[in-house]
């Protein structure tokens, strides 16, 4: 059939003739490139020659002249030098004479020359913006120090010289190499058209001519013809070899196509060929077959036919195992997965598949594949896996055997059980295994069941391998084979070994504290409920003692929890020789033991057993190579007392008695005494009242100014906190806070008072108002670890606010207490830009070297010293000491307590001007803060606001 032609093809004259011409082009414009670089090159050094040679040369004549102070006479080299003609690169000459210049008194008399556009020369002037410009612009200098005959540096001479010519010659070079890379590449396009097309094109185009003509299969039908050429004649040969290879190869392609149209036709496999780039896709008649279909039934055909059809998680599989193959990591693509069947479910297919073309580049082209149905395959697949995971999984033991009572098969449970593996389990009886537990009768009664029912069941002890007996609960089973006519014996056990130690176990567990053996709180509770109904009856007091072990921590941090144990055992067996036999020793947990002592006489009788305890406790124990000392804190509570209660009131009773035998400085007794419990009750009471009314906002702070008594002005305010009980009133810290004092509490009332002053002095910064607040800390809060840590969290909160707008003030007293923690912290705080002062200084039992390490920076007189302070009194004198320390560490001092405005002016006549009080302000809220400060800034200077 005839060639026909769809697409415009590139002309080869023109494309030889434009590669010939872009090389030639290259080979001129790259040689002309390497002239100019050389001319380049040569002149920037004869340039830079004329410069350092100047240089040099005029150094060494001007030397004289200038010991000789003649300045005319070198400004005249210097004008004959840059009028010298074949320096013609040379731009200015500067010298800079340092001895003139002292004369003058300068650093340097400045002279030299330079050669104008027009060639002209004129003086240098160092004050001119252009002859500035002129140096700053040259091309490239060079400069020479200038010495006296004595070796004195007497200045420098800097040349500086231009590249005008460099700058023209290039441009020269430029037009010339152009011109000449043209007048060539003409000629040489028309030798290269004329010569291609007479020896090349023509016989190219005869070669083409015959081969337009082609058959069906697009094979050409008649051969090349000879050519006179060598070349040509070579290429029409091997054209008509290769016609006649393809006419042999599409014979034997029809006879191979034959036959395996017969063979996919004889396995019922599906095949499938796929056009990877344009997504194009062929399946055959059986393809559509196994899914219900007709072929004809699923047109249009695509690479979306199959994608639509597979169970997705499978799709997701092919994809990756897809881009496995493509990317050379196996050798060909092979996939099981799961197609949606006309009828709606699911069937297997082995989905199997080469590439038959490459493209340049490494991508897929074109590939073809078979789809075989593996459905059965597949089930069966799955039950033997089930059989298996089921035999190998399972957590009880395996054994079966053959019917001459053989070992054929076991699993990895019956390795684990017994100590048997497989190799030496197989081939021999089970009787490996007897425990000698069980007599003959037994196994006899155990065979009957096998016969009679076909399976037995019960508990057995066997032997492991290492000699362990163990019991084990076992099923054994007779299986009959229906091909191979055989019976066997399938045995299914589980080591109960745990079972039957913890069914051991739970009795003593379930009463008996594991470490002592002591009875444990469980058993403890009910012998204590039998003991106070007892005394009810028979009107016989009982005693409870809660014992707790004073040091028995540091010795667990200190030595570890193995030798913890041995001392609690150690003292449980001496706690327990002192006491009779109708007393009741328990241990409760830890190091908390508990003791009832039934029908005493009175509170005098126990004392005596108290005091052996005691004593008993405190004498030396030995632990290995160790000798530990601890003591012990007993609470004691009788009962019947005043109270009719329970055993777990009575238990609360004896455990705060201990608890109070801890504060009165441990190793004692302590009764427990009804009226100091309504006390604790009552604190606890006013504990839970402070933390509901933490909930409820019922607390305030209040602020009282602290003002410099010389200037009038308001340098921060103190927040004071209050509780608004409604219509109780409002209630000073000094009604809440001493009662909980040591207690935990208050860390949290210290950290709310830090986020409220915070954020108060956030709604004053957006009135214009920054003023510093001070901020009361209690010594728990700030002994606590996280003090600092949970003080960088507040202030995240608070952005907008300082640090250095907050001071913290710590009671002389409590900062003393812990000097070490506190200067830890007052540090990190000062890191923060956050100040200390310490309050109610004075009071304290403080020395000179407290106060020289105590990182603060502000001592707060106390106002008891203020108040009573008269010209001669011993306040007087300590005011007088407490300034004077002040000054002397370089430390800040203010007076609180200021009632009386008179008392202003001694306070400044001994050094002290920060103060605050009520003569200058009672505490407020915050609300009426700014209406006080205005009412402050205008009052008269001997004015005060007592508001």
């Amino acid at each position: 059939m005839p060639l026909t032609h769809t697409k415009q093809y590139k002309s080869l004259v023109s494309q030889l003739t434009i590669t010939v011409l872009m090389v030639v082009s290259g080979v001129f414009i790259s040689y002309a490139f390497f002239s100019y670089q050389e001319q380049h090159q040569q002149m920037v050094q004869e340039i830079r020659g004329q410069s350092m040679e100047s240089a040099e040369r005029l150094s060494s004549i001007v030397a004289p002249y200038m010991e000789a102070y003649e300045v005319n006479e070198y400004e005249k080299l210097l004008q004959t030098e840059i009028q010298t003609e074949n320096h013609y690169a040379l731009e200015a000459l500067v010298i800079e004479d340092y001895r003139m210049g002292e004369l003058l008194g300068e650093t340097a008399y400045v002279t030299g020359r330079l050669r104008g556009d027009a060639g002209e020369v004129r003086e240098y002037e160092p004050e001119n913006p252009s002859d500035l410009g002129v140096i700053a612009n040259a091309f490239s200098d060079t400069y020479a120090e200038i010495y006296a005959s004595n070796g004195e540096l007497m200045g420098r001479i800097t040349v500086y010289v231009n590249d005008g010519l460099l700058k023209h010659r290039q441009e020269s070079l430029l037009w010339q190499t152009t011109l000449t890379t043209l007048v060539l590449l003409v000629i040489l396009t028309t030798l290269l058209v004329v010569l291609l097309k007479r020896f090349l094109i023509a016989p190219l185009q005869a070669i083409a001519k015959t081969m337009s003509v082609r058959d069906e299969d697009g094979i050409p039908t008649s051969p090349i013809p000879p050519s006179d050429y060598r070349e040509v004649a070579v290429l029409s040969d091997m054209v008509n070899d290769m016609l006649r290879v393809i006419r042999s190869t599409q014979e034997r392609v029809k006879l191979e196509h034959d036959r395996l149209d017969n063979v996919i036709k004889g396995t019922r496999a599906g095949t499938w060929y796929w056009n990877i780039q344009s997504g194009e896709t062929v399946f055959n008649d059986r393809w559509a077959e196994m899914l219900g279909y007709r072929l004809e039934e699923l047109e249009p055909i695509s690479i979306e036919t199959w994608t639509g059809l597979v169970h997705p998680d499978d799709l997701k599989q092919s994809e990756k195992l897809l881009q496995a193959y493509f990317a050379g990591e196996v050798d060909f693509y092979e996939c099981e997965a799961r197609m949606r069947h006309r009828d709606g479910h699911w069937i297997w297919v082995l989905d199997r598949g080469k590439v038959a073309t490459w493209s340049d580049e490494g991508e897929p082209l074109e590939m073809y594949g078979t789809h075989q149905d593996i459905t059965e395959e597949k089930h069966y697949e799955e039950q033997l896996a089930l059989s298996a995971s089921v035999y190998k999984q399972v957590h009880e033991g395996i054994l079966i055997t053959n019917d001459r009572g053989l070992i054929v098969d076991v699993n990895d449970a019956f390795t684990r059980i017994t100590g048997y593996t497989r190799e030496e389990a197989v081939g021999r009886s089970p009787n490996i295994l007897k425990s000698g537990h069980h007599d003959s009768e037994f196994y006899a009664a155990l065979w009957r069941a096998l016969q009679s029912k076909g399976y037995w069941s019960g508990e057995l002890w066997n032997r492991r391998k290492n000699g362990d007996v163990y019991p084990e609960l076992i099923t054994i089973s007779a299986v009959n084979s229906e091909t191979a006519g055989e019976t066997h014996f399938v045995a299914l056990f589980s080591d109960i070994t745990s079972i039957k130690e913890h069914e051991r176990q739970l009795e003593q567990i379930a009463h008996y504290d594991t470490l002592t053996g002591l009875p444990n709180r469980l058993l403890f509770r009910d012998r204590l409920r039998q003991s106070m109904s007892r005394a009810s009856r028979h009107k016989r007091p009982l005693a409870l003692l809660f014992l707790d072990l004073d040091g028995f921590k540091e010795v667990n941090d200190s030595y570890g929890h193995d030798v913890g144990d041995e001392l609690l055992i150690i003292l449980a067996e001496r706690t327990s020789g002192l006491l009779r036999d109708e007393d009741t020793l328990a241990r409760l947990g830890g190091d908390e033991f508990i003791i009832i002592l039934p029908d005493i006489e009175d509170q005098g009788g126990v004392s005596p057993v108290l005091q052996r305890l005691l004593d008993s406790t405190t004498q030396p124990i030995k632990v290995g190579p160790l000798e530990l000392t601890v003591s012990a804190s007993i609470g004691v509570a009788l009962y019947p007392d005043h109270e009719d209660m329970d055993a777990d009131q009575l238990i609360r009773q004896a455990d705060q008695a201990m608890y109070n035998a801890k504060l009165a400085g441990k190793n004692c007794y302590h009764f427990f005494d009804p009226e100091q419990d309504r006390s604790l009750r009552g604190i606890n009471e006013l504990i839970l009242r402070i933390e509901s009314g933490l909930e409820a906002a019922e607390f305030e702070l209040y602020y009282q100014p602290k003002v410099n008594l010389r200037t009038r002005e308001v340098v921060g305010v103190e927040g004071l906190i209050r509780w608004n009980r409604g219509d109780e009133g409002i209630l000073p810290p000094a009604e809440f806070l001493p009662m909980i004092q040591d207690h935990r509490l208050l860390v949290r009332l210290g950290e709310w008072t830090i986020e409220e002053a915070l954020r108060q002095q956030q709604v004053w910064q957006k009135q214009g108002l920054y003023l510093p607040v001070s901020i009361n800390t209690a010594a728990i809060h700030l002994q606590q670890d996280n003090f600092v840590s949970h003080l960088q969290q507040i202030l995240a909160r608070y952005p907008d606010v300082a640090p250095q707008q907050i001071e913290f003030e710590v009671l002389e007293s409590s900062a003393l207490d812990n000097l070490e923690q506190v200067q830890r912290v007052i540090r990190q705080c000062e890191a923060l830009g956050i100040g200390f002062s310490i309050d109610d200084f004075g009071t304290g039992y403080s020395t000179l070297a407290y106060l020289k390490h105590l990182p603060a920076q502000t001592l707060k007189i106390d106002r008891s010293f203020v108040r009573n302070m008269r010209d001669e009194t011993d306040d007087r004198l300590i005011l007088d000491a407490v300034i004077g320390l002040a000054r002397a560490f370089r430390k800040q001092v203010i007076a609180e307590g200021l009632e009386d405005m008179q008392h202003a002016d001694i306070l400044l006549s001994i050094g002290c001007e920060l103060a605050q009080g009520y003569g200058i302000a009672r505490p407020m809220p915050a609300a009426e803060l700014p209406d006080w400060l205005v009412r402050w800034e205008r009052a008269a200077p001997e004015q005060i606001c007592n508001d």
